[in-house]
Parts: structure tokens; C-alpha cells; sequence
């Protein structure tokens, strides 16, 4: 063999090697870069979807907002809703070869309810105890009725991590041990993380490929030109301008699902908050100088629905009480009068994305023609964050991906001890309705709460939403099995290479 025909047939012998390394790797966009991978810790959205892979939770939600078995498969309540009984799976190990059995769900539960900077604490209060009954039965035991407990199960709160590896030397979180289809394997900050296949997962079968890499690319128009040329299989959050981009595509696939989410402007009504945080016309006047209807249209091409609400329409506890407001910029102007302020100063951080940016602008145009001084403060995301957690901002563009059940949405916003409440706001009046609602099981009742709880907040603005997001997934026409909930999330049990 001449030496041009062994370059070509090393040359194809790479090819083939690449692809088929290729096909077992899928490799997944993410907007931003996750926080901690402890789901007791954990604040983010893209946190969620590396979660998704790593971490089983003990119930799912199907694309209905259904409740479906995971790591439990069958549950009961008791006759006063104050015990919830469950089932948990015998053919569950940790990616540590440990066993998932009763203990380990007790122990999850205490360690999110107790261990320091837990933001699953609030969310799991109602349970007094978790009480083991047999190897794979466990008993949770409330002091009075939580009708969201299960939706909050669903989510990080049920998420299962290994105790021994939990108890171990060393910060959990930097190299996660959990029960899900796919294991840690290494992490570099602000870039990538890799996760490989799990061989003793339970439903192994069910898993497409051997790896999973996320790489963390904020840009999605780079997101974008990296799944056209092949460097992503998947990539998250297309902008909705490059829609049609990816519809014309014969290599992509498009997925969708209408979303639990809402994009808010948060208000620091506490002792640091600024200028706003003492004046409820301002707060009225900053409401008034925004057109929501705008912001779809010119940064989102109005493919999201533009709201005054943190709950999406599409929920059954929204309250159609409480209509979207329109623009009154003269509205606006007036109520700044009345403040006895004259071109009141204020300062809107967000993290510096694409979207955020674009939202930002357009709120800086408005408001200031409404007769406020408006700065922006971009920050990249870490840092973001870091102000956001530490009630650091004046006003923050937040992005909440939202809920199955109203009550991890509210309460962890607006509720004293809420672990989203992080600029300052105490309502007594909203805490006593916040609570009824967790503790009415009857649907219409709850409804009609939550009416009051709109009520209350959007009179009160603690933070004034914006819109709530559609779900776009880009994704190579080759990739099966991906299928998008409203929750947002990349599931990727069922995704694999087409055959």
C-alpha cells in the first residue's frame, strides 16, 4: 500500500473513530454556568438540568403536571392528609455503590431541613419527621396538611443523595455522589461539566449515552452556530429571533413546551433597598412607566406571554381577578410628583446574557421616559448571583423557572422565611394567607387564597413580573427522545442517537 492510500485510510479510520465517540457523547449548551451541584444547596436553573441526569428524585412530574413514581413507586395519605405514606424502589443504588433504601430518604430530608445554607429548608418545614417503617417504607409526618408536598418532592427537595457520601471529607458539592443515570466526573468552572452512564443505574436501559457533557456558553447565537455545525447536540433557550432559523434547518429539530416560568424585576424593599424600598408610589410609578406587550414584542418577537403575574396563566390557581396593566407613563410621572422626588435614581443588575440584556435596555428606555434616572449593572453570572443571594441590588432581573404548584413559586418569594426572599419583604397579612393555601387540600379554596395572595402582593410589589418564558430547545435532527415539559427541564431518560 502506496503512502496517500494509508493517509486515506487512517484518515477515514479517524473519521469513524470521531463519529462514533461523537455518538456516544451527547453534548448539551447551557446559557449559564450552574452554582453548587448539591440539590440541598442549589439556586439555578441550569442546575436543574445537570441535576436531571445526576440526581433521582423520589417523585417526577409527567407533561401533564402530573405526579409519577421515580425513586417512589406508590404512595397513600392518611385520613387527616398529616401522613404520607410511600414506596420506595428495591433496585436503587448510589453511584457510590451504596444502597437507597428508607434510611437514606430520612436522612435526606434531615440534611436539606438542617445543614447550613440549605435552600430546600422552607420548602420541607411542614414535615415534623420521616419516620422508617421497613427497609423500603418510609412515613412522613406533618403537623398539619401540605398540600404541595408531593410537587415540592418533585423537584430538588426529593432528590437523593448518597449519606455516606454526603458525611464524607471534603465539600459534597464538588464532586456529588446521587442515584440518578449518570455519575460525576469532573467539573472545570464557568466551562463544562462531564457526567458518564451509570451501569448500576435501575433503569439503565433506558439511557441513549455513555456520556453527557454540558458546556456553558452564555452567547445563544454562538449556542446557536455551534448545534448548526455539529460541536452541540442540544442546545437550551434559542432565542426566539432565531426561531425560524432552526425551523428551516433539515439538521435540527425544534422543542417546545409553554412554561412555568416568569421573568420579574425584584425590588429591595429592605433596609438597604434604596429609594424604592420606603415609597409604594414609586414602586407604583416603576410599574407604570412599563410596557410588558413591548418587551415580548421587540426583544422575543412575542413568542412568551407577557404578565403582572408570578403564576403563568395556564396555572388553575391564577387569579383572572387581576388583569395586566397597561402603560400610563403620564400615570407614572405623576405618582413621582406626589413622592416629592425629582428624577428619582435607580440601579437594575442583572446577569449579563443576551435576553437579560436586551429586557434591561428596553426597561431603561421606559422607565426613564417616565421621568426616572435609570442605571444598568451587568454582571457576569457568578457575580450576579453572588449579589443577588446576599440581597445586594436595588432591582434585579430575576428568572424563575417556575413550578407544578403555586406554593414553591409565592412562598419561597414572598413568605418571611422564604429561600428566595432575599430582598427584604415581610408581610404578616400575606404569611397568613400563604399558609392557609398550604394547608387547604380542596382545590376551589385554594384558588380563591391565592386570589387574595395576588391581591396582596401585587398592591405591595415586591417585585413586579415581566413575562413568563416559552421553552425553545434546539436540538441535531439525529437525537431522539427529547421531550420538553413546561417545567423546563431536559429529561434525559428515552434521549438517544438514532439508529
Amino acid at each position: 500500500m502506496n503512502a496517500s492510500k494509508k493517509l486515506m485510510v487512517a484518515a477515514s479510520l479517524l473519521a469513524l473513530t470521531m463519529s462514533a465517540a461523537s455518538a456516544q457523547s451527547l453534548r448539551v449548551g447551557l446559557q449559564d454556568d450552574p452554582d453548587t451541584l448539591d440539590p440541598a444547596t442549589g439556586g439555578t436553573y441550569t442546575g436543574r438540568i445537570v441535576f436531571d441526569a445526576l440526581c433521582d428524585k423520589l417523585v417526577d412530574i409527567d407533561a401533564n403536571l402530573e405526579i409519577v413514581p421515580q425513586l417512589a413507586t406508590e404512595w397513600s395519605w392518611n385520613d387527616d392528609n398529616t401522613e404520607l405514606t410511600m414506596s420506595l424502589r428495591d433496585d436503587v443504588t448510589f453511584h457510590d455503590g451504596t444502597p437507597f433504601n428508607a434510611e437514606a430518604v430520612a436522612f435526606n430530608i434531615e440534611r436539606m431541613q438542617t445543614l447550613e445554607d440549605s435552600r430546600r429548608s422552607s420548602e420541607l418545614s411542614p414535615i415534623a419527621s420521616a419516620e422508617v417503617v421497613d427497609e423500603y417504607t418510609v412515613i412522613l409526618k406533618l403537623d398539619a396538611p401540605f398540600a404541595p408536598l408531593l410537587s415540592v418532592l418533585s423537584d430538588r427537595a426529593g432528590m437523593m443523595v448518597s449519606p455516606e457520601a454526603a458525611q464524607g471529607e471534603g465539600e459534597f458539592s464538588a464532586a456529588p455522589v446521587c442515584s440518578g443515570p449518570y455519575q460525576f466526573v469532573d467539573r472545570s468552572a464557568r466551562d463544562s461539566i462531564t457526567l458518564e452512564k451509570y451501569d448500576g443505574y435501575w433503569n439503565a436501559d433506558e439511557i441513549g449515552y455513555e456520556e453527557i457533557e454540558y458546556q456553558i456558553i452564555p452567547d445563544s447565537t454562538v449556542r446557536l452556530s455551534r448545534l448548526q455545525a455539529g460541536d452541540l447536540d442540544v442546545a437550551e433557550r434559542v432565542a426566539p429571533t432565531d426561531l425560524e432559523t432552526v425551523r428551516n434547518d433539515a439538521d435540527l429539530e425544534l422543542h417546545t413546551a409553554p412554561g412555568l416560568a416568569v421573568s420579574h424585576l425584584f425590588v429591595n424593599v429592605g433596609e438597604d433597598g434604596g429609594i424604592l424600598a420606603d415609597s409604594p408610589q414609586l414602586r407604583e410609578a416603576l410599574e407604570l412607566s412599563i410596557d410588558r406587550n413591548a418587551i415580548n414584542q421587540v426583544a422575543f418577537n412575542g413568542e412568551f406571554t407577557a404578565d403582572n403575574q408570578m403564576i403563568p396563566p395556564s396555572s388553575i390557581y391564577y387569579s383572572s381577578e387581576h388583569p395586566m396593566p397597561e402603560r400610563d407613563a403620564e400615570a407614572a410621572r405623576a405618582l413621582i410628583e406626589e413622592s416629592g422626588e425629582t428624577n428619582p435614581a435607580i440601579e437594575i443588575t442583572y446577569e449579563n446574557s443576551l435576553t437579560d440584556g436586551r429586557v434591561a435596555q428596553i426597561l431603561q428606555q421606559m422607565i426613564q421616559e417616565a421621568g426616572f434616572t435609570v442605571e444598568l449593572l451587568p454582571l457576569e453570572t457568578s457575580s450576579a448571583i453572588e449579589r443577588y443571594l446576599a440581597g445586594n441590588f436595588e432591582l434585579y432581573i430575576g428568572n424563575w423557572s417556575g413550578r407544578a404548584d403555586p406554593d414553591p413559586t409565592l412562598y419561597t418569594f414572598f413568605g418571611s422565611d422564604g429561600s428566595q426572599n432575599l430582598n427584604g419583604y415581610v408581610s404578616e397579612e400575606l404569611d397568613e394567607v400563604l399558609i392557609a393555601a398550604r394547608q387547604e387540600l380542596d382545590t376551589e379554596a385554594r384558588q380563591a387564597l391565592y386570589t387574595e395572595a395576588a391581591e396582596i402582593y401585587l398592591t405591595d410589589r415586591p417585585t413586579i413580573p415581566l413575562y413568563h418564558p416559552t421553552w425553545f430547545y434546539g436540538a441535531r435532527a439525529e437525537v431522539e427522545g427529547i421531550d420538553i415539559y413546561p417545567d423546563g427541564i431536559l429529561r434525559v431518560t428515552g434521549v438517544k442517537p438514532a439508529e
